[in-house]
């Protein structure tokens, strides 16, 4: 019996104005038991491997594929990019490994080549190049941590692993980055890690080159609000040569501003590169830059 006809006998049989304790708690029953049936087919999708190499982040969706796999008994060898565009490091990355029971991590330097410090709207496609370029080719898979709602949008990385071959099974299996979520700390993922790591070189506008130090004010900006307000989706844009603008998440944010010192400070950690630093009125949100950019087909 599908979901949706237990839902709909239980909805003849009680009265949500009679029962909407019960009525809740069994939505709540059935999400559990979705997330528990996409978590053992996350399990099974895995034993069907001995080994594999996985695009590793210590977000949510690559950790719930990397507890899978352990889980699955597969030796699947997570790998942690040092581009220069992190906002943590490598040891916080090792304990969430560690954390899902895989002390298999191995971190790979890279050195960001012109083509993506310029910064063009196709600057992730040439990033995933260089990443992929630096995974052993042995025969055994790559996965990464796409999810099913990854896949709409301009998303051009997704060309080249498309073209590397590599094998996104959270996506093949219809898995959200919510469902994700929740399947990796069940795994033992630690949310406060995979908060922390966020890929800096999107905060930059398309064509504003990449450089050192407008990566680094844009971590002392982000690390300076978590540290004052817990608001750890604060995105520091930089939207041109001259303005720094920082999204806030959490609403309790903005009353930071009311504050000289947490105002001076933010201009001090964003003078260094940028004549400007000013606060959006609207809350972070994703992917803002690419709300001009037409897809095309080889793009998504």
């Amino acid at each position: 019996m599908s979901s949706n006809t237990i839902i709909a006998n239980i909805s003849e049989s009680f009265s949500l104005k009679q029962y909407p304790v019960v009525f809740c708690f069994y939505f709540v029953y059935l999400a559990i038991m979705d997330i528990s049936d996409k978590k053992e087919q996350l399990i099974d999708f895995f034993s069907r491997y001995k080994e594999g190499h996985l695009l590793y982040s210590a977000g949510m969706d690559s950790s719930a594929l990397l507890g899978a796999a352990v889980k699955a008994g597969c030796k699947l060898v997570p790998y942690w990019i040092d581009n220069g565009f992190n906002r943590t490091a490598a040891d916080d990355i090792r304990k969430q490994a560690e954390n899902l029971g895989s002390d298999l991590l191995r971190v790979n330097g890279v050195k960001p080549n012109s083509d993506v410090e310029s910064n063009s709207n196709q600057r992730c496609f040439h990033c995933k190049n260089q990443i992929l370029d630096t995974i052993p080719v042995d025969g055994n898979p790559v996965f990464d941590g796409t999810t099913a709602s990854d896949l709409g949008g301009f998303r051009p990385g997704r060309r080249a692993l498309r073209e590397y071959g590599v094998i996104s099974p959270l996506a093949e299996l219809g898995i959200t980055s919510e469902e994700a979520r929740l399947i990796a700390k069940d795994f033992g993922a630690e949310p406060y890690l995979a908060e922390m790591e966020s890929c800096l070189a999107t905060r930059i506008n398309y064509d504003i080159p990449i450089t050192k130090e407008r990566l680094d004010a844009i971590r002392r900006i982000e690390k300076y609000v978590i540290e004052q307000t817990g608001d750890f989706d604060v995105r520091c844009r930089i939207d041109d040569e001259d303005h720094i603008r920082i999204e806030f998440k959490k609403k309790d944010s903005y009353k930071y501003i009311a504050d000289e010192k947490f105002r001076r400070t933010l201009f001090e950690l964003g003078k260094p590169v940028s004549l400007f630093v000013t606060v959006d009125v609207l809350s972070s949100r994703p992917n803002t830059y690419d709300k001009r950019l037409k897809p095309s087909k080889q793009h998504l």
